[in-house]
């Protein structure tokens, strides 16, 4: 795409507006084609944590002891290469927390820290927030201090109140001016998707818009710049208008006034049978698919789940990926405390321990 053409099909979504979206799905989303979202909607794969581990057909959650909880949170946060692929989802809320507290600070990489978001969002633990309020002193020096603050705010905006939010974003927005940020822009534009629609990425944009010639310039004598000035482009015409149709399109879900119909939207995306369908939107709506049961609205998500499901079957997919959306259902509705039938326990004791689902419990 040449450049006018980004330009252009930039200013047609820049914007920030309200779209209200059928629950049948948004057949004319800019985030996703009917095509791509058929192609890529099986769940995502992980390598196991054990080789030749089985999966149980026991249907329990029991917690691990503290010792066994911190060292499969060490494995997943800090042993990057070598530890767990995925987070560790029977650990007790409280040890989770104390582990965080305890072994989370400055000295870890960038990429733990983020790594303790997912944790953070698995657990829905905003009682953590205040920890990296701490972190935040305005003091990075580097791109590692930049990566690992950049995390910390995402933290902040996913699982702080409308006042914590605001303090995060107003951070982020000294992060985006921050004059070692060069390097990070490609995190800094992901991290745009945490913040809800009342707060623009108007001035990352201006940033990048200006950083952009001179990086340009700077890069006829030096090919490592030229690099940089080539991603800086393709972010503010690519993927900075994707996150914003996002962050739009979460809006206008939130907005859904019927619970039981904007439990039927997240259910869709969160199953990968929706348009809107992407990494970050499916983990967004398994969070508040949680919260809507903090809420109350167990019961309803369970069925709305099931229903789903039968659609599924009825759908016409191919058998793999069938089997796969049907095992991310049946995870769902026993995370939510729903009775599995027959039907469902098989498929779940045959599951593949490939396939990583946000709602789901480990099993031993």
């Amino acid at each position: 795409m040449t450049e006018r053409n980004y330009t252009s099909a930039f200013a047609a979504t820049l914007a920030f507006f309200a779209i209200l979206l059928p629950l049948t799905g948004c057949s004319g989303s800019t985030v996703h084609s009917q095509d791509n979202a058929n192609r890529s909607r099986q769940p995502a794969k992980a390598t196991p944590d054990v080789k030749g581990k089985k999966m149980s057909a026991e249907l329990k959650y029991p917690t691990v002891d503290k010792i066994t909880a911190f060292r499969q949170l060490d494995s997943y946060i800090f042993d990057i290469h070598y530890g767990r692929k995925s987070e560790p989802k029977n650990l007790d809320p409280v040890h989770v927390e104390e582990f965080i507290r305890e072994k989370v600070d400055r000295t870890k990489e960038p990429q733990s820290f983020e790594r303790t978001r997912n944790v953070v969002d698995i657990y829905d633990l905003a009682t953590v927030v205040d920890h990296f309020t701490k972190l935040l002193v305005r003091d990075e020096k580097d791109e590692r201090g930049i990566l690992q603050s950049i995390q910390s705010v995402r933290l902040l905006a996913e699982q702080g109140d409308g006042n914590m939010q605001k303090k995060a974003f107003d951070y982020y927005e000294y992060l985006v001016k921050h004059p070692v940020s060069e390097t990070a822009y490609e995190a800094l534009v992901e991290a745009a998707s945490s913040f809800s629609t009342s707060y623009s990425p108007a001035t990352l944009l201006d940033t990048l818009k200006r950083q952009y010639p001179k990086l340009k310039e700077k890069g006829k004598t030096d090919y490592y710049i030229d690099g940089v000035a080539e991603q800086v482009f393709s972010l503010m015409n690519g993927r900075l208008p994707q996150l914003v149709d996002q962050i739009n399109a979460r809006n206008s879900i939130l907005n859904i006034a019927k619970p039981e119909d904007r439990i039927a939207k997240l259910t869709a995306i969160y199953l990968s049978q929706d348009d809107l369908t992407s990494p970050e939107l499916e983990r967004w709506s398994a969070r508040q698919l949680r919260r809507l049961s903090r809420e109350g609205q167990t019961e309803t998500i369970i069925a709305v789940i099931r229903k789903a499901a039968a659609a599924i079957k009825a759908g016409g997919f191919k058998e793999e990926e069938e089997e796969s959306f049907l095992l991310r259902a049946a995870r769902a509705v026993r995370f939510f405390g729903g009775e599995l039938s027959a039907d469902e326990k098989a498929l779940v004791a045959a599951g593949s321990e490939y396939q990583v689902d946000y709602l789901d419990r480990d099993l031993f």
